[in-house]
């Protein structure tokens, strides 16, 4: 054998020696896998629409325990369009469901509008090497309004609960609709925020007019639903470009006159970011703002102290924030390792004697998660503790009813408590 038939023959031997030795690693790792499923977290609807006459598709998240709560709860919805929307979707969603679960916002319906209509709108020699001076009317814009306020809005209003909190967030080249429905339709949705906007604002509806310009006309009008606007930009997006820090200097002017109860504004400049790495920043930074966390994050050990009854504070609490944003926001029923919730409180009542404060805890927490067995089962405690026989004896029954439907593994735990109640 010469010696280039000795190299291939050794080169032969080591792929055959490779190629087996990844089929043993892949035949092990298949075995340490007993099943593997897809983690969905998200649904895309394709709605019908009578108004446009065309099909609109939709993605849609729902808050966490959405299945479990009752109908009093109701969600705020989180508008983000077309494909940017998409494209950042994933990132809004684990943000509103990390803050939410926190208390540092409401739980929320995030929606991606995944193709709006916009009006004409003229550039205003914000974008250079431009072949026109404006993009021309896309879709059917006020139909496309009209299919939000009578199709979509009572849609999520029906199927998910949603109420008439809305707000929509517009990014980089996606800011036209948002920016458009500002100045003509501005009680549409209630926040308004805007990311890489920065050239979009200096462009307009009208030739020679800019977006800020047309923004503080429509708030003279009045601030209608609108209740805030947001506006971010990384601070490498204005290098270079006087341009557009003009744009912000000349936004803040106009709408200083109109800062007030009825109508707020932020316009932020976010340092060491470029273009959409700013994302996740100006999102926390514009949730923050509506939703400031000493507002958002009571203490519930601390509303209990408070004289009077437990859940009257506590519904004090809520009542006073709900007067605030016009929307009904509710106790927390439940959460994860944390004790502001109606879950760790009726048991601290239990804990500390307050057996009849303890009682109305737990039937509002069972009020909220009518499906939640551990709720009904400290209903059925607390009442057993007050010494109502009777009452817990029929928490008990519902108990093992809704445990037996469940398939609970705590089924015979219920079915002790209960004949215990019952020999008692």
């Amino acid at each position: 054998m010469n010696s280039l038939k000795k190299i291939f023959f050794v080169l032969a031997l080591v792929i055959i020696s490779f190629i087996n030795h990844a089929n043993a690693l892949d035949n092990a790792n298949r075995q340490l896998i007993s099943q593997s499923e897809p983690i969905s977290y998200a649904q895309q609807v394709t709605f019908e629409s009578k108004i446009l006459g065309s099909s609109q598709q939709m993605n849609i998240y729902l808050p966490e325990g959405f299945e479990q709560s009752s109908d009093h709860h109701t969600y705020p919805v989180i508008f983000i369009v077309d494909g940017h929307g998409i494209k950042f979707f994933h990132a809004l969603t684990g943000i509103v469901k990390h803050l939410s679960e926190l208390e540092r916002m409401p739980k929320s319906i995030v929606v991606s509008l995944n193709d709006t209509h916009a009006p004409e709108i003229f550039i205003n020699d914000m974008w250079v090497n431009m072949n026109s001076d404006k993009f021309d009317q896309y879709g059917q814009p006020e139909l496309y309004i009209r299919h939000l306020k009578e199709e979509v809005f009572p849609y999520l209003k029906k199927t998910y609960r949603a109420n008439s909190h809305r707000t929509i967030i517009g990014v980089s080249g996606s800011s036209l609709f948002p920016l458009s429905s500002f100045v003509l339709h501005p009680e549409t949705f209630t926040n308004y925020l805007f990311l890489a906007s920065q050239d979009m604002i200096g462009m307009g509806l009208k030739n020679g007019h800019s977006f800020i310009d047309e923004m503080a006309e429509s708030l003279s009008e009045g601030a209608g639903k609108r209740e805030y606007l947001y506006l971010a930009q990384a601070d490498s997006d204005l290098d270079g470009d006087p341009k557009y820090i003009q744009n912000l200097k000349k936004l803040e002017e106009r709408l200083s006159a109109y800062k007030g109860k009825d109508f707020t504004y932020d316009i932020e400049t976010i340092p060491n970011e470029n273009h959409y790495a700013a994302f996740l920043k100006a999102m926390l930074s514009a949730f923050e703002n509506i939703y400031p966390q000493k507002l958002w994050a009571p203490e519930y050990r601390e509303l209990i102290k408070q004289p009077g009854d437990a859940m009257t504070n506590i519904d004090a609490f809520y009542q006073s924030l709900s007067a605030k944003y016009s929307f009904e926001v509710l106790p927390n029923a439940d959460r994860w390792n944390n004790v502001n919730n109606l879950r760790w409180i009726s048991g601290k009542l239990i804990r500390d004697g307050r057996i009849k404060e303890a009682v109305k805890v737990a039937e509002r927490w069972s009020l909220y998660q009518p499906k939640s067995l551990s709720a009904l089962f400290t209903w059925a405690q607390a009442l057993d503790k007050s010494a109502k026989d009777k009452e817990a004896i029929e928490k008990y029954q519902q108990l093992v009813i809704l445990a037996t439907e469940q398939e609970s593994d705590r089924l015979a735990e219920f079915k002790l408590a209960l004949e215990n109640m019952q020999n008692k």
